[in-house]
């Protein structure tokens, strides 16, 4: 049974990975004339890539752009509650001049 939370559901940590040196054109040269020429097995064979060479600090970035979502929203929090008490303030003044 799931109760309110007040903070929200926590957010999954994602690993975000992008490659430094992409061409997508390139890339699917390689892919369409190296089964022809054999360069594709052959870079399987000799194992010359290998995953997360570029990787080195992804995880640092990521959290430096969740902490900026967090400052917005402290400060839309912070901002909102400014105005909710000032609303309060003039009402319960209107209130008290009636009076």
């Amino acid at each position: 049974m799931a109760l309110f939370n007040f903070f929200g559901d926590q957010e999954h940590r994602v690993f975000h990975y992008t490659p430094r040196y992409y061409d997508e054109k390139a890339e699917e040269r390689k892919r369409m004339f190296g089964q022809v020429d054999g360069t594709a097995d052959k870079e399987k064979a000799e194992g010359t890539y290998r995953p997360g060479d570029y990787i080195r600090g992804s995880f640092r970035d990521g959290n430096r752009s969740r902490s900026h979502v967090n400052r917005a929203q402290q400060i839309i929090g912070i901002v909102g509650l400014l105005l909710v008490f000032a609303i309060l303030f003039y009402i319960l003044k209107f209130y008290m001049l009636i009076k």
